[in-house]
């Protein structure tokens, strides 16, 4: 039997009642000079400990007991106990506190870090073909929307694009819908970039760069790299974050085709990491050998873009710098040397 002193409060008035109260058989009696009541342990509530204040215990009627006999809480609330004895030894000892707080710091940096990336690379991996198309097909009406106008080359420089893209396209069937985008986009400047499904925009700016066709098909094997392994997607489901994942996952098809009006702008000026790249660049180097075309094209064409960046080409029309391909596509040094060095 537990026994305990305590101060009785009725709940209706500010009366102060000292009582004795004994649990015996899962009711709690309670006496004192005013009162004599039995209530049932079972329906009575405990409040968290605080500091140098008496603990109230709050009754089925309203009413409540208040006392400073820990031990008798103890008793009485044995599971209350047990969770407020570790809350405190947390309190108490700042060392437990420090390591939860660096548990915490290392667990949010790796899952910045490592868990979002490898999330977003399950949910691309995962996607309907079908869906990453229709995002493709948004973004690229995003494009052309706001940021590129029809491509200003004549039918017969168009008609050589297309060929030298075919040339890529031969025996290459992974699912993806390829297909070429000429576009005029004053503000991107030399570029390319792929986008989810398939479709590969090249502007005028890295035509006119380029010295010759074979150039420009190892920037579009690059391109190609990027869309066979889904990094378009990928770096966008970065960016969002855990909600478009899990929107993703979930299979919300309407939120991640919102993704599609900030997809241009994550590519343009966030990029790839430099894994993604090599990956990309890997994938390019492969395929122009096996359509017969040397790795020495794409090493050409970087140092192309490296050379007409030193010489302040690619400003806009306002006279600010424009985007380019080297902007979104960095160590062009490392890049021409890896493919100097491949067959």
């Amino acid at each position: 039997m537990t026994e305990f002193d305590a101060v009785f409060y009725d709940g209706r008035t500010s009366a102060r009642n000292v009582v004795r109260v004994r649990a015996v058989g899962g009711s709690l009696h309670i006496a004192g000079d005013t009162i004599s009541a039995v209530v049932p342990l079972a329906g009575a509530t405990v409040d968290s400990p605080v500091e140098g204040v008496a603990r109230a215990i709050h009754l089925p009627d309203g009413a409540r007991l208040q006392t400073e006999d820990s031990a008798a809480i103890a008793a009485l609330f044995p599971r209350a106990n047990r969770l407020e004895s570790w809350v405190h030894s947390l309190e108490r000892h700042w060392r437990s506190t420090v390591a939860g707080l660096v548990v915490v710091v290392v667990t949010s940096a790796w899952g910045v870090i490592y868990g979002i990336p490898l999330g977003a690379e399950l949910v691309a991996r995962r996607m309907p073909p079908q869906l990453e198309s229709r995002l493709g097909d948004q973004a690229l009406r995003a494009v052309d929307a706001t940021l590129c106008t029809p491509t200003h080359h004549d039918a017969a420089r168009q008609q050589a694009l297309h060929a030298a893209f075919d040339r890529l396209m031969v025996g290459l069937d992974d699912g993806a819908r390829y297909r070429l985008e000429l576009r005029a986009c004053n503000e991107m400047g030399a570029n390319a970039f792929a986008l989810p499904g398939g479709a590969i925009v090249l502007t005028d700016a890295l035509v006119d760069l380029a010295e010759n066709d074979e150039q420009i098909a190892a920037v579009l094997a690059h391109e190609i790299g990027h869309v066979r392994y889904h990094h378009g997607l990928r770096r966008a489901l970065q960016a969002a974050g855990v909600a478009a994942l899990t929107s993703a996952l979930g299979g919300d098809a309407s939120s991640i085709a919102g993704l599609a009006v900030t997809l241009p702008t994550v590519l343009l000026n966030g990029g790839y990491s430099r894994d993604f790249e090599e990956e990309a660049d890997s994938y390019a180097f492969q395929r122009l050998t096996e359509v017969g075309l040397s790795p020495e094209y794409f090493a050409q064409i970087m140092a192309r873009l490296e050379k007409s960046r030193g010489e302040g080409m690619g400003t806009n029309a306002s006279g600010g710098r424009s985007s380019d391909y080297l902007s979104t596509h960095p160590t062009a040094a490392r890049r021409i040397e890896r493919a100097r060095s491949n067959p």
